[in-house]
């Protein structure tokens, strides 16, 4: 069968088109998988970069190869429209990565660096595949960790007095919500309108669910802390994401609170799995401490 490739189109219904792939491709790899559901929909619901409140940003920055009968075969995406992307096939396209990857070379290499992807152990093919488009391995840059909610799962960090973990579909207070991800991600404390407006359509993505949305609050209802449980309930698993903590509340172990009363919440409505990325050494230490776990070691490589 033919495989042609064009640029992502909102109204082909191709959000929809990847979205499905990768809930299949999970089901089919399990814990190897490349990317989640959740990481997808924060590329097109998470706007923190001011470029992608034009949907001219998502046509540049995907591009699908498709069968005859429309069909994803594969595709590749850069997050922030930059010289990083990230590139998929369906299982038994594999032989279209060196195409794929010749297009990728010809089209963004001029994007302001170095072509750079990043690849987990378990992609020895692919690797193969990079080091002959003359990739490096550039070495080890995160970890995925796989936790098993199918057991002994409890909420058991003692908050301070006071404290208490509360969700969105209750707790409605978007702008100290919104705080503490600014001042854990960027230093800054101050939420202007339009920080909210942007919170408030990244609730659309289809993979939000607000009684998944946590945060440990302070005695008088201030937001501290705070991650968010991405869901799949057709594979029953769940990305936790955004983990962060206020710097005026920090080494009081609220990250692992909040957490771990995802977790639990997880595992009551019936979720088997749950997955956690880290990339600093502060963010894998304290995702070590949250139980037993499979790990995913992941690499960077970038075109020499």
């Amino acid at each position: 069968m033919r495989i042609h490739n064009r640029s992502y189109e909102e109204m082909l219904g191709d959000f929809e088109r990847i979205w499905r792939f990768l809930l299949q491709d999970y089901a089919y790899r399990k814990d190897q998988f490349i990317w989640l559901f959740s990481r997808f929909g924060d590329w097109k619901y998470g706007l923190w970069n001011r470029r992608k409140y034009f949907p001219s940003f998502y046509r540049k920055n995907a591009q699908l190869w498709l069968n005859d009968f429309q069909e994803l075969e594969g595709f590749v995406i850069s997050e922030e429209g930059d010289h990083g992307f990230t590139l998929f096939t369906r299982r038994g396209y594999e032989h279209i990565t060196g195409e794929m990857l010749d297009w990728v070379v010809n089209h963004w290499a001029n994007r302001g660096g170095a072509l750079r992807t990043e690849v987990h152990e378990y992609q020895d093919q692919y690797m193969d595949v990079l080091g002959a488009h003359s990739f490096a391995n550039k070495g080890y840059i995160a970890t995925t960790r796989q936790y098993d909610l199918r057991g002994n799962v409890r909420q058991d960090v003692e908050l301070s007095e006071g404290y208490r973990i509360v969700d969105m579909a209750v707790n409605h207070d978007y702008e100290s919500k919104q705080r503490v991800a600014k001042n854990a991600f960027r230093g800054e404390d101050g939420i202007s309108e339009i920080e909210l407006l942007t919170y408030e359509y990244a609730r659309e993505c289809p993979c939000y669910q607000p009684a998944f949305d946590l945060s440990a609050i302070d005695p008088v209802g201030v937001h501290a802390s705070s991650c968010v449980g991405f869901v799949d309930y057709e594979n029953r698993v769940s990305e936790v994401e955004k983990v962060c903590t206020h710097s005026s509340y920090r080494r009081q172990h609220l990250a692992e609170a909040v957490i771990k009363a995802c977790f639990v919440r997880l595992k009551a409505a019936g979720f088997e799995y749950a997955y956690i990325t880290g990339y600093s050494h502060e963010a894998n230490a304290l995702y070590e401490k949250l139980g037993p776990v499979k790990r995913k070691e992941w690499s960077l490589y970038e075109v020499i």
